[in-house]
């Protein structure tokens, strides 16, 4: 039964890396998407301007909204998708694991070696449950930022079709 809880935690670690990864693919997916719009605009610049140069009263104040739409959309989705991709990185539970790497890297190898074998099977279990833990709140997090940076994106293209249509 030992070896089976282990291995239970064990796969719950690794699906909780999973997802972390995945948001961090999808913050990818993203950021393709935000650059392409950017260069878009740069390289549409002129047409822009000469837009707003030629065009007055109404249809220009209309213009001037959707340009300031479009730049407030853009902003807050790469904030949202930089909160994303730069998550807080903490263990809330402990302040000395032997599975968060933070606490791996401020240990020496040797005191981090004279850690590992100081631990009962109790206490591995009980620092893999605190690290599955821990990655889910990671995970929750990034994903929650990709999810608003995405919505963004989407509101982006809405403001961006209604700049390029009228």
């Amino acid at each position: 039964m030992k070896n089976l809880e282990l291995e239970f935690l064990h796969s719950e670690l690794v699906r909780t890396c999973e997802w972390i990864k995945f948001s961090d693919q999808k913050s990818g997916f993203a950021s393709i998407y935000y650059s392409a719009i950017f260069g878009f605009l740069l390289s549409y610049k002129g047409t822009i301007l000469a837009y707003i140069n030629s065009h007055q009263g109404f249809i220009l104040w209309f213009y001037y909204l959707a340009l300031l739409a479009n730049a407030i959309f853009f902003t807050i989705g790469l904030f949202w998708l930089f909160k994303s991709i730069f998550p807080q990185l903490k263990n809330l539970t402990t302040d000395k694991s032997v599975f968060y790497f933070q606490h791996i890297a401020a240990l020496k190898f040797i005191d981090y070696t004279r850690e590992l074998k100081k631990l009962s099977d109790a206490n591995v279990k009980e620092q893999i449950i605190e690290q599955i833990h821990t990655n889910s709140v990671i995970a929750s997090q990034k994903m929650g930022n990709v999810q608003k940076s995405i919505k963004f994106l989407f509101a982006l293209i809405l403001s961006l079709i209604v700049l390029v249509v009228f």
